[in-house]
Order: C-alpha cells, then structure tokens, then sequence
C-alpha cells in the first residue's frame, strides 16, 4: 500500500511511542485554520522542495484525544484538495462519477478488493537455526528465539497447516499420522491465512478489506455530480480452539483497522504491528474542472466535521456472532506524531497473549507510515521506504529525490511482556531490502542498505553497512562501510555475530565479508565475484554458509536456479567450494525464507524448487557433508498413487464427466485420488448441482471430497518442508506428504486446502 499525499508533503518519518519510553514533549496543536487558495495537491507539487526533504529523530507525544483530532483536522485542511487528500490509502480507485440514479446505485454498490498477498514487505533469510527440541524442525525465523507465522507449525506431536482457507490438524501422536480435523475459513474471514500456535490455542491472521461505497446522496453542481468513495483495509486475527481437534472452532476474531504488515513471538507474547490509513472518510470527487471549486468545499466540510473515529484506527472483537467489545486500537495517550507532519498512516504495535487468549490488546501508535519489521528478543524495529508518484513531483525534481533517498528507522523495547515501548527513531541514507537488512548485535544496530530509492539504480549505484547507537530518543550513527557493488543493488544479507555478508548483483555476484568487530570501524574483510547472485544466505556452522539463488553467465543473464556452498572461515579469502543448479529453474526460497529447511542432524537441506525446462515441481533435498550433492527429489504428483479408499458417489448424467471425482470418505479413510486433487465439501454444496439432486450417503463421521484431476507437474508446487521424527513432510496446494527421512519414499499423504 502506497501512501502518496502525506508523503510528498512531509517526508519526515519517525517511531510510534508509549509512555515510559525515552523522552515524550506534551503538545497541543491550535485551532484549525483555512489555508490560501490553491493549497490543494497541485500546489504541493508546485511547491515541493526534495533538498527540504529530512528524517526527524523526535516525537511528540498528544496530551489528549482533543489534540489528536485538531493536529489530524490542522493538516488535513492545509492539503485537501478537490480530489480529497489526494491518495486512496493505498490502492487508487480513480474518482467516481454519476449522472444518474442508476449509474448512482451502481457507484455505491460498493466493490470487492482484490485478494492481494500479505505486505509490501517479501523477506529473505534467517540468522538462527530453525527452532526444535532436536526431534522435530521449526519455522526458518530470522532470529532464534523470535518466531514468525506461517502456514505450517509444527511441535513434535501435531502439525497444523493451513492451505487455501482451510487449517488441517494432524495428529502424530497415534503411531500412524491422521487428519484429526479440518477448519474451512469462510469468505468474510479474510485470506492469505498464517498462524502462531501455542497449547490449546492458535493465533491465524489473514489479510481482509473494508472497501465499502458510503450511501449518501449525490452532490449537485451546476453541470456535474458527484459521488463519495470510500475504502480501507482490515487485519484479522483468529483465536482457534485446539482442545478437541475433531471440533476446531473460531472462538474469537480481532477485527482491525490497518495492513497487517507483521507479526513476532517471544514465547506467548505476540507483537502485531498494523499500518492504518483513513480511508473512509467520504471525499466526493468532481467530474471535470468546472466542479473542482465545489468539490474542495465539500471536501473541507467532511474534515471539519470528521471524528476521531475517522483518523484512528479502531478494533471490533468478535466472540461468536456478537461484537465483545470495540473501538479505538491505541488510547489517545499512546498516540506520539513527528515534528514534522509524515502522512495521516498510523503505525501500531499491538501486544496480545497468545496463552490467555484474544483481547483488544495494548497498543502503541505513531502518525506516520511503516513497511519493514525485523525484531531481536528485546527490540523491535520498524523501516519505512517512502515511495513517491514522479506524475505529481516532477521528473527533474524526482531526479533530486531520489540522490537523496533516505530511510526511517524506529526501535521499540518488546523485552517484556507488556505493551511494546518507544525507545528511538534514526535514518539511514538509501533502502533496505527487506527484514533482514537490519540486524541487532550487543546494543548496536547493523543495516545494509543500497543509496537511491528502491524502485530504482543507476551506473552510480552503490551499498553500504551503517552501524547505529541509541542516545536517548535517537539511533545516532557510530559508523559505516561503503563502496560495495558499484552501480549494483544488494540482492541477500545475512549477519552472524560480528560479521555481516553482503551480495550485490548486476553481471556478478560479489561476495563481501564485512567485519564488524568495530562498529565505528566496520572494513571489508574479503570479496568473491562469480557469475549469478544468491538472494538467500543460511549459515551451515565450521566456517560454511549457504547461498540460494540464481545462475547466470557472464553477462549477467540468468540461466536457472542455484546453491552455493562458500568456505568463509578465512574471511579475507572466500571460496565457492561446490554449486548445485537446476536449468530454467527458480525457487521460492529467493523471497521467502520459511520456504527453506536446513536440518542438520543429516547435513540436509530442502527447498521447493521449479524448472519449466525440466517440466518439475517440487522439492529437493541437498545432501552438505564435505560437498554440495543432490540427494533426491520429492513431488506431490499422484502418478502410481495408492488408489483411494473412499467410495465413488454416481452423479446424474447432466453433470457427469471425466473431469471430476465425487467421493464419501469414512473416518479411518486416507482420502485423495490418484492423478487428483481433492478439497472436502459440504454435502449440501454438491447435492443440488442439477435438477435431479444428488444422492449422498453420508454417516455421522464420514466427509464428502470433491477431486479434480491434477493437469500438470505445475498443479502441486511444494511449498514448505518440515522434520518430525523419522518423517520428512512436505506441504503443497493440494497435499500434506510424509517421506522416509532416510529414502524419501512416500510414507503418506492427505489431501488440503
């Protein structure tokens, strides 16, 4: 989600802040006033300045909810234009026009948003060993300690997945694997499903929307009309009940007002960070250059009779069907704003337990915007990447911007249990990859940064490490190293302890080791240029790291896949020992680091791999002691599949065809098809396909499937991997599949999603 106005007329992006943490100035901001004319979006453009553009390092905390509206209602009517604020929250809809009662009815009808994958955010690596107890692998986070959701846990007795809107439990504890239940999210509660689990309970967020069109009349001009629009989206947060798992249940859901842009666990303390734009204020928009004048005045007239309501986020809680309590997310002493105006966004830290189940939790909030979230056991640190339309500053002024790109950097103390506290805010010069271009070390912050804005490098091009001390309420900075990969970006970082490793890509992929020891001092310690680029870098302990990525020839075009085994342990002499590569091949791996396992008891690594050249999806398994070898491969086709155990349902002939498998499933069936895939339907869905209906015998245990034919090796790609026990599993679209840790053959499968 791109927020525009606020950025273009501000620019200066500090932290959210909570009483007790570093410095907090009261302020009152005064009553509102009329700007000039002409101090909508197209005077900001006329007047935007980027040398003016700075990252303030202070806040300013409200000494009420009255102060919050007046600062809110103050900047809002010093840039509200005929267009409103110039910016839809995120997605831009383009005005709404109507000239007619039914054109009226079809503009507020409202429209559906599109199901869109989680952030802004897509991360890469991870710093620690996957957690476990040594008999069962956990998610790849970042950091130990520190968990992250996904769509597969695990904790050696069971394992949660969740495909495609449905969780599916598996219970491990019976000798021989079986689907104890399934939960079917339905519609409204959201998509893009991951979870925390933790006894009893599990936390699942998806992403929804709450793009709704306001029913209000039409506005009359003396040659047009003209139609509010409003829009917005909602984080979800589920409670499931896991005590009996032949009965999961929703028993709570958190609505919130904001893009869900994180999550991290410290043990049962669960850290939620929402950015929330307000976007259901209700602007109208003008149908031509004639209406402009009247749309502004309306435009100042909904701003001056806004609420607080309208600024803030709020929350709903759910129990069941019934609303247990509402809304705003951050108490209005909680709310801090930048010295300098940064947008209308408010960036929230919310803090809920998992162990005592869902509540309104306790928040932390900043009027500004925030995109990258990286946490240690006692930190949390949000970044934001300013992003800015070159249609409304100007190409030569763009130009300018972008020489002095710069990035915001706000930390907060998650070293409790209480709600998350504002500790300092800094910048750095340039943008940061993702997640892991931030990394905290003995008090010290280390980022990794490429100068320029992200959208965008030049022959001049280069990356750097900065180091950063807090000072009271400032990230201050101790020092830096620069000069990598001239007129390259950084494609993958990994720091481990006091050394950090850096690749940049263009034509090449140089290796650099950066030695840390110094923070004031930080050196380059050695540098390795080969062909192609790892975007993913794991650390296999003696001195070896992991890089996964790309092939390439000399001239930078990528040919497939690649891993990398580097000897590092002489860091002014890094190695390439061994490679693997895979033809006209990618993995996900290269933007999602949970889709990577490394398990060390066997030397072994796993990741999902896709080669169109050799018409393969799926999984392989990289063998690491003393080399880089393949071990094998694991795919979720059906081909030579145990035959179902499930009984054929004989559908009317009106709506028979080879191309779909009706089945009734009893309790003890394994389910699936051979050559299909199968989802579980509710009878009543299947009953009524055609005239005649459908005769379905089903017992009190029983369950419907529904199995389509897998059309191609590219129906099934592998999606996560996972060890318990003596079982590798593997989790697809369309299956959960077990494999003999030592053989990988087939042990199970179940159908999912």
């Amino acid at each position: 989600m791109r927020r525009f106005a606020g950025l273009i007329l501000g620019l200066a992006l500090v932290a959210a802040a909570c009483d007790g943490g570093g410095e907090a100035v009261s302020t009152t901001v005064g009553a509102t006033t009329r700007p000039p004319p002409g101090s909508g979006v197209q005077a900001v453009a006329e007047r935007f300045d980027p040398g003016s553009i700075q990252f303030v390092a202070a806040l300013e905390r409200f000494d009420g909810c009255d102060a919050v509206l007046d600062y809110f209602k103050t900047e809002a009517l010093a840039r509200v234009g005929p267009y409103g604020l110039g910016d839809g929250g995120g997605w831009w809809p383009g005005p709404v026009f109507a000239e007619d009662g039914a054109a009226r009815e079809e503009a507020m009808a409202g429209a559906e948003a599109p199901a869109t994958a989680m952030g802004a955010t897509t991360t890469m690596a991870a710093t620690a060993p996957a957690a476990g107890d040594g008999d069962y692998s956990g998610t790849n986070v970042q950091v130990a300690g520190v968990d992250e959701p996904d769509i597969v846990k695990t904790d050696g007795s069971r394992i949660l997945a969740i495909v495609d809107r449905t969780l599916t439990y598996v219970d491990l504890t019976t000798g021989t694997p079986e689907v104890a239940g399934r939960l079917r999210f339905g519609d409204e509660e959201g998509w893009n499903h991951r979870l925390f689990m933790s006894g009893d309970r599990a936390f699942v967020f998806s992403d929804g929307s709450g793009w709704v069109g306001i029913p209000m009349p039409l506005i009359d001009t003396a040659d047009s009309r003209i139609a509010p629009w409003s829009q917005g989206e909602v984080t979800l947060i589920h409670e499931v009940d896991l005590s009996d798992p032949a009965d999961l249940r929703i028993v709570e859901t958190l609505r919130i007002d904001g893009r869900f842009l994180s999550a991290r666990a410290v043990g049962d303390t669960v850290r939620v960070v929402v950015s929330s734009y307000p976007g259901e204020l209700p602007f109208v928009y003008p149908s031509g250059p004639s209406a402009e004048e009247f749309a502004e005045e309306a435009n100042r007239t909904v701003i001056e009779r806004s609420t607080l309501d309208d600024w803030l986020p709020g929350f709903t809680l759910f129990a069941g069907d019934q609303i247990a309590a509402d809304g705003l997310l951050v108490d209005c002493a909680r709310v801090h704003r930048p010295a300098e105006f940064a947008g209308f966004d408010t960036l929230s830290v919310l803090t809920l337990d998992i162990a005592a189940g869902l509540d309104g939790g306790d928040g932390t909030a900043v009027v500004a915007p925030g995109e990258t979230v990286y946490a240690s056991p006692e930190s949390l640190y949000v970044a934001t990447n300013v992003w800015v339309p070159t249609d409304v500053v100007g190409r030569e002024d763009m130009e300018e911007f972008e020489e002095s790109y710069s990035t915001a950097i706000h930390q907060f103390d998650i070293s409790g249990d209480g709600p998350a506290t504002y500790l300092a805010s800094g910048s750095v010069d340039g943008h940061l990859l993702n997640q892991f271009s931030m990394d905290e070390y003995d008090g010290v912050l280390r980022v990794a940064v490429t100068d320029g804005p992200p959208w965008w490098s030049s022959d001049g091009s280069e990356s750097l490490v900065v180091t950063l001390r807090r000072n009271g309420d400032r990230l201050e900075r101790v020092g830096e190293v620069g000069g990598l990969g001239k007129g390259e970006r950084i494609y993958s970082v990994r720091f481990m302890g006091e050394t950090a490793y850096v690749v940049t890509f263009r034509q090449t992929d140089p290796l650099y080791v950066i030695d840390l020891r110094d923070p004031a001092a930080p050196t380059v310690s050695g540098e390795l240029k080969i062909p192609g680029y790892s975007a993913y870098l794991h650390p296999l302990g003696e001195g070896r790291l992991l890089g996964v990525g790309r092939d390439a020839t000399g001239d930078g075009r990528i040919t497939g896949a690649k891993v990398s085994l580097f000897d590092v342990s002489d860091p002014a002499d890094p190695r390439e020992v061994d490679t693997w590569t895979l033809p006209g091949g990618s993995t996900d791996v290269e933007w999602d680091h949970l889709a990577f396992l490394a398990w060390a008891p066997l030397d072994m690594v796993v990741l999902p791999v896709q080669s169109w050249e050799e018409a393969f999806a799926g999984a392989v398994v990289l063998k690491t002691d003393g080399g880089l070898r393949e071990f094998g491969r694991i795919t979720h086709r059906p081909d030579g599949g145990t035959p179902s155990d499930c009984r054929d349902v004989v559908l009317p002939e009106e709506i028979r065809g080879e191309q779909m498998v009706v089945q009734v499933c009893g309790p003890d069936d394994a389910g699936g098809h051979p050559g299909y895939w199968c989802e579980e339907m509710p009878p009543e869905e299947v009953k009524y396909w055609s005239e005649e209906p459908v005769d379905i015998e089903l017992g009190p245990d029983d369950r419907l499937e529904v199995c389509w034919p897998e059309y191609g090796w590219e129906d099934a790609p592998i999606l996560r991997s996972l060890v318990v026990g003596e079982d590798l599993w593997t989790l697809s679209w369309r299956s959960l599949q077990a494999n003999d840790l030592l053989t990988l053959d087939v042990r199970t499968r179940f159908p999912v999603g």
